[in-house]
């Protein structure tokens, strides 16, 4: 998984990847994406605040998970 970040000029509202609550977009986006450039979903600002290391944290767990599935 790799990290995209993407100038933003409409304001939507996303469903994050991480906490799965709706929020509003802002100027950039963080975007999750595969190795191959598929994305997965936004992150909130929330959850970017938190940082990196959190958010890698909480992909893997993801990951763990689905592929249990």
């Amino acid at each position: 998984m790799q990290f995209q970040i993407e100038c933003n000029t409409l304001k939507n509202n996303q469903m994050c990847l991480i906490c799965n609550q709706l929020f509003q977009t802002r100027e950039a986006r963080l975007i999750v994406c595969s190795e191959e450039g598929d994305g997965y979903g936004d992150v909130c600002p929330e959850c970017i605040g938190r940082g990196a290391h959190w958010i890698k944290s909480q992909l893997q767990e993801f990951s763990r998970k689905f592929s249990e599935v």
